[in-house]
């Protein structure tokens, strides 16, 4: 089996390749319908006949996979439109692939009936400090500093997050830590995506200088640092990103319903895109499904 990848460039084929490419006949090719809903399904079917007398292997492939001279194969649409090729193809090792295109046919995806639900960013940033200070409220060996945290929204989905916390190590010491949590939300497809590119706790050990007499040295402290890193990765890991995400998708669900109930036809919805960004807000849209 062998997949041929867009990214990949055909070398100059040979004479004797391209003759051989050029044998290829397409009987028929077909992908219907031509137009779908988003998320609908489409069904391509071909028949070629690829040559015998030639001195090279020819494959077919269809939108990059293997497939045999003839048959049928069904697609599953996202919402926008998509080009499904068929090519002929010689593998030749050690040369790269040698290809010709043998047709193209685009599907339409309809995208009328779709709508936008929108939200201001506190719709987000407000249920994350929610969220964030009850994970962090009931530690045994850390306190939440008053006013809880803070949140930002950014760019692109990203949201940066500070939390204060005051760490008991007990009959020792205590010490000041600023976690920063950095999110990024998105979501496609019916999809919701909630990441955590950034875990990063600094740590003060305010008494660190008066502590040598105690035992704690410099590199206690940033074993300590580390530790508070994977406890708190745990947190974010376990904790955070699953509430967040299904706090999301209870809204995604609530604007897929408001636009069915708006719709004269009463179809389902499905999410398409979920965009948050400081400037927009929370911007959800939803399309009909295919039937």
């Amino acid at each position: 089996m062998v997949q041929v990848s867009s990214s990949v460039t055909p070398h100059l084929e040979t004479e004797a390749e391209r003759e051989a490419l050029n044998k290829v006949k397409v009987n028929s090719f077909s992908v219907v319908p031509a137009k779908v809903s988003p998320y609908g399904t489409v069904t391509a079917t071909w028949d070629v006949t690829i040559p015998t007398d030639v001195p090279f292997d020819i494959l077919l492939t269809l939108h990059e996979q293997e497939v045999g001279a003839k048959g049928s194969m069904t697609f599953r649409m996202a919402n926008q439109s998509q080009s499904f090729t068929l090519r002929a193809v010689i593998n030749d090792p050690p040369l790269p692939f040698a290809a010709r295109i043998l047709k193209t046919l685009t599907v339409v995806v309809n995208t009328t009936g779709c709508g936008d639900v929108p939200y201001p960013t506190s719709a987000v940033t407000g249920l994350l400090k929610d969220g964030m200070d009850q994970a962090f409220s009931s530690g045994d060996n850390f306190t939440l500093n008053d006013g809880g945290s803070t949140v930002t929204a950014g760019d692109a989905g990203l949201v940066d997050i500070h939390v204060p916390l005051t760490i008991a190590v007990p009959d020792w010491f205590d010490a000041d830590m600023d976690v920063h949590i950095q999110l990024a939300i998105s979501g496609a497809d019916g999809h919701v995506f909630v990441a955590a590119p950034v875990v990063d706790p600094q740590v003060n050990w305010s008494l660190l200088s008066n502590l040598a007499s105690f035992g704690c040295t410099d590199a206690i402290g940033l074993g300590m640092t580390k530790i508070s890193y994977a406890f708190l990765e745990r947190i974010v890991d376990n904790e955070v990103r699953p509430t967040v995400t299904q706090k999301l998708v209870d809204i995604v669900n609530l604007s897929l319903a408001t636009l069915q109930n708006n719709d004269s036809d009463k179809r389902t919805f499905v999410m398409t895109t979920l965009i948050f960004t400081a400037e927009r807000g929370l911007l959800i849209t939803g399309c009909p499904q295919a039937a």
